[in-house]
């Protein structure tokens, strides 16, 4: 009964190459942050202006689109954080 122990076949992604994309997904990951938070910025900028020339309808329309920017936002730095 003396036999080779070989490693499961399950460890054989262990050689280092993880490290690789763990690094790709980080840069991805904030460079997809930066996109959302230059996008919720440009849409407040927005807002100034449809408050200022008494829009209404874009008013509306711009607080529903940066109500969904700001939770992708919160939603990639949930991801971080974990």
């Amino acid at each position: 009964m003396n036999q080779n122990k070989m490693t499961a076949p399950v460890l054989a992604h262990r050689d280092g190459r993880e490290k690789e994309h763990w690094m790709v997904l980080t840069t991805i990951l904030s460079l997809l942050r930066a996109a959302v938070k230059f996008a919720a910025t440009m849409l407040a900028v927005y807002l100034l202006a449809a408050v200022a020339a008494l829009n209404v309808p874009a008013l509306v329309g711009g607080v529903l689109a940066l109500n969904a920017l700001l939770g992708a936002w919160f939603a990639l730095d949930e991801e971080v954080a974990t």
